[in-house]
């Protein structure tokens, strides 16, 4: 098994095997304050081995800040690819997610979102940057 790809859109869904998406491959947010809650799209491909379709598979995937610490819980979930009569059994199979939420930025810097299944990973990260006005304190205020 293999992660083929992940990204990051601003939606996307799966119908009858395809990848439909919208606002795909960005690696900026702006955001006018924070914390912010973000919709994000992540989207991932999966490659399951001929020898592993009609299993399941265990899929995580993770948010984090640029600590490693996540921002959001861990999202798992299983998968099971059907093999299919008549390919070369040497063509793995894809799987692929599409996980539309909000997730909230405690603040601006970088993020990483990881998808993990059996024993490959692979991450892709985003920056989340202040595009608002930024107010300066009057000089000699005390900041009350």
């Amino acid at each position: 098994m293999q992660i083929e790809f992940v990204m990051l859109a601003d939606a996307a869904q799966v119908v009858g095997g395809k990848l439909y998406l919208l606002g795909g491959a960005w690696n900026l947010y702006r955001a006018t304050a924070f914390p912010t809650q973000a919709p994000i799209a992540l989207v991932a491909s999966i490659l399951v081995d001929r020898n592993e379709t009609g299993s399941r598979h265990s899929v995580r995937l993770t948010v984090a800040d640029e600590a490693g610490i996540p921002i959001i819980p861990a999202l798992d979930w299983s998968i099971e690819v059907a093999g299919t009569e008549g390919n070369d059994p040497a063509t793995p199979q894809r799987s692929l997610l599409a996980v539309n939420t909000g997730i909230q930025l405690p603040r601006a810097g970088r993020y990483s979102f990881t998808v993990t299944a059996g024993n490959a990973s692979r991450s892709v990260w985003f920056d989340a940057i202040f595009v608002g006005t930024k107010v300066e304190a009057a000089p000699g205020s005390r900041g009350h």
